[in-house]
């Protein structure tokens, strides 16, 4: 079994194999990069080498130019005297570039399972960095390795201060596995039964873990991943052997010993992993199904990519502007060209700044292919902008926007043209910005670009992939697409020469490295994420505050009709209209779209990050977007700030107080579990009912009330059940609601389970939601199914099987504690039980926004 300084010696093995294989596959070409030229102890020339062939890789990946990098190189400490001059250093980074191009620098070690990616050379170079500083921390002093790094490896001063204590601390806190664990413990029936539970559980959680981990090289993850598959899947089967024991069992002792073995181990896991950097904690992090199909899709596209190199790309075109997307190598790069005065000036503007806004837009008359917008506003002009079509339906397309949000970010060279004394049109590389991509545009173009590969890949459910071997059907595809649907795979960069002289500064002004992110905590030391309230889990909890729930609205002013206004609001859609409609405007604002919504401000605020580059004024909520792409951002947004990965998991409770309003954001195929205990001395919850949602964007209405004859529900046959509480959105009745599908209620104890595996059975997500008060559901749709024989799919009919995983969730919800508070779901009156649907109530009970305000009230008295 391995010691602690078994780990740490195989750490130091992998690092060699990976600096020794950058170092030869680069190095040995230019003699810049010969041991001879390098300064530095002996043991650590390999090293060196390939932090400064990583250097230049990042600094190249972000789109600095090449008299930028050689700038800071000749300032750089590394190289032996005489010092290289500025064409050497030129010389190297071309080197360097033409490397990254070819295979990304580690394609070649990555063939010997060592983990790196070729299309991430920023989380290679921070992995070397982080051993470099523990190495420095040896022979120098916190402060002065902190400023190395900061002067001469592009660390920001914080960031290298903080990897002072990191640098000193190895891998003593793992000194054994947990076999070694039980062999220490005493007693035989403890040993027994936590030997059962791994043998059990934890071979096939390893095996399965195994044949995902991505580096064979890597011992010392291996060693760690492999332990914590066993220990958590045992932790998992002891937990569900306790639940099953009644509380006087013989064996309850046995099995609580046990767990307390295997979670003091997993705790002893988890100091011993906190001391590793970013990038190791990464290859440790289970990747779902999902995850390895995309990692899969970029590899083969990857390997196919220098195959899509023309010599002549065709080009969509925006008034005035040429826009390009493609690959340099790995990486994602993309070209325009800007020819009037206004884009030369937005142009200089985005070199000054270092930054060029994106964003997305459906095309209209495709809907398989979607638009990435690089825009850059001026106020006295309409600016650069430029278009990037992307067609779904052509596999290469989709790899190159899963490889773009993977990077969340794309290098973009803007070219200046002009006729020269001879009438030809010549080329000038004004620069390179890059355009940074939030998580929200990421998300959405991970999944418009995983949905069109899925589809071209009937088994894609079906399978496992192995990201590193590649997709042999996608392989196949890419290799098949004809001449013109690869023209769009740019040349790559057509720099030739970097002149700048007709915008004064140029790409100069991008003088500030990127930052370069290393190990997000202390070594051996747990950091504690503070929040404003803490949430607790059990009976004990108080009760959350009432939820309110409002409205994301898009609205257009006839004035200017090609912009939207995108917003929120606590009132009606038609009260914020009005209220913007004043003696500012000459015409009143009308409503296009309204989204019924929890945390409404939040969704408003995710919608504004998303369509960045199609905002017209960063302090204004307006956009020059069409109307299908903003109701497509808005659900999308609403989806991930409310959807189900936005709530706390099992084993949290969310309560539902009296007059408390939830919304949420359904995708097809997610389903419910509603329990109950049946009499208020039961002794276990049984399931009452299954629903299921039916299409992607429907929504399921939780209101709670005080009083039970205010609620209905069409299982439970009360009159009235089939009649929609809020049948409209506005006071006039023009605005249909949602299609009711489904009209139920919960009663004070209930618990409704909300289940969701479209990632995967392995990865199905469960929330659970329990009635502290009567609560009307409803579940709404814009887009009704219908079942084999034409009959409408409603809530409570469910159309697939049910997943083992959902069983397993269900009995944990099942062995939870009884809740705070119950009453019969079919309460008699002469028992002294309110007795449910006997008082329904108007639409502004259901949606208080419904009431007339009082000024409104004001105006319409005689």
């Amino acid at each position: 079994m391995p010691s602690a300084t078994g780990l740490t010696d195989l750490r130091e093995q992998w690092i060699q194999k990976i600096c020794a294989g950058i170092a030869t596959s680069v190095g040995r070409h230019h003699p810049l990069l010969d041991p001879a030229r390098i300064v530095g102890n002996p043991s650590d020339l390999d090293l060196l080498r390939a932090l400064l062939i990583l250097r230049i890789a990042v600094l190249d990946a972000r789109g600095r130019s090449t008299a930028h990098i050689t700038g800071l190189l000749a300032k750089h400490p590394v190289f032996a005297d005489p010092k290289p001059d500025a064409d050497q250093l030129t010389s190297l980074v071309e080197h360097v570039r033409r490397h990254v191009e070819r295979d990304g620098l580690v394609g070649s070690v990555l063939l010997f399972g060592l983990g790196l990616r070729a299309a991430d050379p920023e989380s290679t170079y921070a992995l070397l960095l982080d051993h470099w500083s523990r190495r420095s921390s040896r022979a120098a002093t916190a402060a002065q390795v902190a400023r190395e790094l900061a002067r001469h490896w592009g660390v920001e001063a914080r960031t290298g201060e903080a990897l002072v204590p990191l640098s000193v601390i190895s891998l003593d806190a793992y000194s054994d596995t947990i076999w070694s664990r039980l062999e220490a413990e005493r007693d035989a029936h403890v040993r027994h039964a936590a030997s059962v539970a791994l043998i059990r559980k934890g071979n096939d959680a390893h095996r399965l873990w195994l044949a995902q981990f991505p580096a064979d090289e890597a011992r010392h993850l291996w060693k760690l991943g492999a332990d914590v598959a066993y220990c958590t899947a045992a932790k998992e089967h002891l937990r569900e052997v306790s639940r099953q024991l009644r509380t006087n069992h013989a064996l309850r002792p046995v099995i609580a010993r046990a767990l307390k073995l295997v979670n003091e181990q997993l705790e002893m896991l988890g100091e011993a992993i906190g001391c590793l950097s970013d990038t190791e904690r990464d290859m440790l992090r289970a990747r779902t199904h999902q995850e390895r199909f995309q990692d899969a899709c970029i590899q083969t596209f990857l390997n196919q990519s220098l195959d899509f190199r023309q010599s002549s790309p065709r080009s969509s075109f925006v008034p005035d502007a040429e826009a390009v997307h493609g690959t340099f190598g790995p990486l994602p790069w993309w070209n325009v060209i800007v020819r009037t005065a206004a884009e030369a000036e937005a142009a200089l503007a985005a070199f000054t700044e270092g930054v060029l806004p994106l964003g997305f837009e459906r095309d209209p008359e495709h809907r398989n292919r979607l638009l990435l917008i690089c825009r850059k506003p001026r106020t006295e002009s309409p600016g650069m902008q430029a278009h990037f079509v992307f067609d779904l339906d052509n596999p290469g397309h989709a790899c190159e926007l899963l490889l773009i949000a993977k990077r969340a970010g794309v290098p973009i060279d803007l070219y200046g043209q002009a006729h020269n004394e001879y009438d030809e049109i010549e080329s000038t590389h004004l620069g390179t910005v890059y355009a940074h991509i939030g998580p929200e545009l990421a998300s959405l173009i991970t999944e418009a670009a995983t949905n069109a590969l899925a589809r071209s890949l009937p088994d894609f459910r079906n399978r496992d992939y192995d990201e590193h071997e590649g997709i042999e059907p996608l392989e196949e595809a890419l290799r098949c697409l004809s001449r013109a649907e690869v023209e769009h795979f740019s040349s790559g960069r057509r720099i030739a020469v970097s002149s700048h002289h007709n915008l004064e500064g140029g790409i100069e002004v991008l003088s500030s490295d990127p930052p370069v992110t290393l190990s997000g905590f202390s070594r051996g030391t747990k950091r504690h994420q503070k929040t404003s309230s803490p949430r607790k889990t059990d009976i004990g909890t108080p009760l959350p505050p009432p939820r309110t729930t409002g409205f994301v609205y898009v609205q257009r002013n006839p004035a200017f009709p090609d912009m939207l206004k995108i917003g929120y609001t606590d009132l009606l859609a038609e009260d914020r209209a009005k209220n913007l409609s004043g003696t500012s405007v000459p015409f009143p604002f009308d409503v296009l779209f309204r989204a019924h919504t929890s945390r409404p401000k939040d969704v408003e605020q995710a919608v504004h990050r998303l369509l960045t580059a199609q905002r017209v004024n960063a302090s204004k909520e307006f956009f020059r977007v069409s109307l299908d792409t903003a109701i497509e951002a808005i659900r999308r947004c609403q989806r991930e700030v409310t959807g189900i990965n936005s709530w706390e998991p099992i084993p949290a409770l969310h309560r539902l107080p009296a007059n408390d309003r939830v919304v949420l954001p359904l995708r097809a195929g997610q389903l419910f579990v509603l329990t109950a205990y049946p009499h208020l001395l039961s002794s276990s919850a049984e399931v009452l009912d299954i629903w299921m949602a039916h299409a992607d964007g429907d929504l399921l209405e939780i209101h709670s009330t005080h009083d039970p004859g205010h609620v209905a529900g069409i299982s439970d046959n009360d009159p009235g059940a089939y009649e929609d509480p809020v049948p409209f959105l506005d006071r006039d009745g023009t605005v249909r609601n949602g299609m009711l599908h489904g009209r139920e209620r919960l009663v004070a104890g209930d618990r409704l389970i909300w289940f969701s595996d479209e990632e995967g059975p392995t990865d199905a997500r469960g929330v659970v939601f329990e009635a502290n008060a009567s609560c009307q559901v409803t579940y709404r749709t814009s887009a009704p199914q219908r079942g084999p024989l034409g009959i409408p799919l409603l809530l409570n009919n469910p159309d697939r099987d049910l997943p083992d995983a959902m069983g397993a969730l269900v009995k944990d919800v099942l062995a939870l504690r009884p809740p705070r508070t119950w009453a019969p779901r079919n309460p008699q009156e002469e028992d002294g039980w309110a007795v449910a649907a006997t008082d329904p109530q108007p639409p502004e009970h259901w949606l208080p926004q419904l009431e007339r305000r009082r000024k409104d009230v004001r105006r319409d008295r005689p």
